[in-house]
């Protein structure tokens, strides 16, 4: 009975309380599922090793002057609209990681379970001396 009396008394505390919680388990929940499908660049080698298909989304300009070896560039636009039917593994790439990461939440979100990113983008890929190549004619 006191805790019904306290809720009349506090509906502001208490729904207060309430929203403060749902926020922090709908936080929880977005962490979780970004790690479920952000990859390590030594992860990300582990997928491509496996036929992984390496999508690039930066600027063509930029993907021409270095990129991951056998990386496709597509904008981001282009995958969202008609993403790859692929069964193997697809693991997109931008410069700092925050597009890859948006664009893999949305296509998880259109059932493609099968779609990663690498965490810290290109960025980290060279910072671990990985593996790229150049189209440059210079």
């Amino acid at each position: 009975m006191n805790l019904i009396e306290f809720i009349n008394n506090y509906p502001l505390l208490v729904g207060g309380t309430i929203g403060v919680f749902l926020l922090a388990v709908f936080n929880e929940l977005k962490i979780k599922e970004s790690n479920i499908c952000g990859l390590t660049p030594a992860e990300a080698v582990k997928l491509i090793n496996n036929n992984a298909v390496i999508y690039d989304l930066r600027d063509p300009k930029d993907f021409e002057k270095r990129h991951i070896l056998n990386a496709v560039n597509i904008n981001q636009d282009e995958i969202m609209g008609n993403p790859p039917n692929k069964k193997s593994a697809m693991v997109l790439v931008c410069d700092g990681g925050g597009l890859s990461k948006k664009t893999s939440l949305s296509l998880r979100s259109k059932n493609l379970d099968n779609v990663f990113y690498i965490k810290g983008g290109h960025l980290e890929w060279e910072n671990n001396s990985l593996p790229c190549e150049t189209n440059d004619k210079e």
